[in-house]
């Protein structure tokens, strides 16, 4: 099969971990994080919500997100040596929040000179693709990426995304859209907060960056559906993820089947739906043990940050031997309908 591109380091921040391993271990445990967070909801009670219990506090938003990419990226430039990763011709794809309700015009604006100003210390002068599509925007952006990677235009891509809903105006926008999980709603998003990162190179470069390969991504496939998750009783009608499903599996030889999926979906009704209609509709595609894991249950909502935490996290259970199937499936989904697949497989 060909391969896009090999993953050859991972970097990770998130309410489980300082760390991509120590994330994806306890991910593996199934253990959730949630616990009461020093935020309040309108009504004034606490939020249960996942977060990072070393930042500061008071430290919220667009800088807290910042904060998490900085600590995620630092990660892999250890991995690489700082003398190492300001060689590197990077192209790097930056996945950022869907705009928000509530949010200013403007909202985006520091979050991206934050990341522009990590990117340039760790990296030198790195080109950077900025998607704002949340959940999904890798799958739109990353494709363009890896061609340019695999033309010898690059040597590396740097992919990933941050994003943080330890915000008062995030839970805000949450509680008045009755999306806000509560005891009394539990049909709703638990808020959570990530930065994650993967770093693909190709196979003839991997030597060069002393690194030790851990994953191949084959394909990647991205559709807009016309369901939002507003439209919570259409859930049934989107046929987007099915679809990038068929797309990111078709070049499979016949006889090999994918075992292990891992989704964002977190604990909202439409998008449960949503998901187990898509893997009905292409279940040819699937194989046993057909694992579904969803860190979200475990992490919260990982917004933007979701297929960069998705694809780091098969990488090392690839490389580390607890993958349940040799080939997986990294599924996301946005709220304003942006849909993205892409299928992993072992060295």
């Amino acid at each position: 099969m060909k391969s896009l591109g090999t993953i050859v380091a991972t970097g990770m921040r998130t309410a489980l971990g300082p760390g991509a391993i120590e994330t994806a271990f306890l991910l593996r445990t199934g253990i959730p994080i949630f616990s009461a967070a020093p935020l309040a909801d309108p009504d004034g009670e606490p939020v249960t919500m996942a977060f990072d219990r070393t930042l500061d506090p008071y430290m919220v938003g667009e800088e807290r997100a910042a904060r998490l990419g900085a600590l995620a990226i630092s990660e892999i430039v250890s991995r690489l040596g700082a003398v190492a990763a300001r060689a590197l011709r990077l192209r790097v794809v930056l996945s950022f929040p869907e705009p928000r309700p509530g949010k200013k015009s403007d909202a985006g604006v520091s979050l991206a000179s934050s990341m522009r100003d990590v990117l340039r210390e760790s990296f030198g002068a790195p080109e950077i693709d900025l998607e704002t599509r949340g959940a999904a925007g890798l799958a739109y952006a990353l494709p363009g990426a890896l061609a340019r990677l695999a033309r010898g235009e690059v040597d590396a891509v740097l992919a990933g995304g941050v994003d943080s809903d330890y915000d008062p105006v995030v839970i805000a926008s949450l509680a008045a859209q009755g999306r806000l999980f509560s005891s009394a709603v539990t049909d709703a998003v638990v808020p959570g907060e990530a930065a994650a990162f993967v770093l693909i190179t190709r196979d003839d470069l991997v030597p060069r960056l002393g690194l030790k390969p851990l994953a191949r991504i084959h394909s990647i496939a991205s559709e807009t559906s016309p369901v939002s998750i507003h439209d919570e009783g259409r859930a049934f009608e989107s046929g987007a993820i099915a679809s990038v499903i068929r797309s990111a599996t078709d070049e499979l030889p016949s006889e090999i089947r994918v075992g292990w999926t891992v989704t964002d979906t977190g604990f909202e009704h439409a998008r449960v739906r949503e998901l187990y209609s898509a893997l009905t509709r292409t279940h040819k595609r699937f194989g046993p043990p057909l694992v579904v894991d969803s860190p979200a249950q475990r992490l919260g909502h990982l917004g933007a940050a979701a297929m960069g935490l998705e694809l780091a996290f098969m990488a090392i259970a690839l490389q580390r031997g607890f993958a349940p199937t040799p080939f997986g499936l990294a599924l996301a989904a946005s709220d304003g309908g942006a849909r993205g697949a892409a299928l992993l497989g072992s060295m």
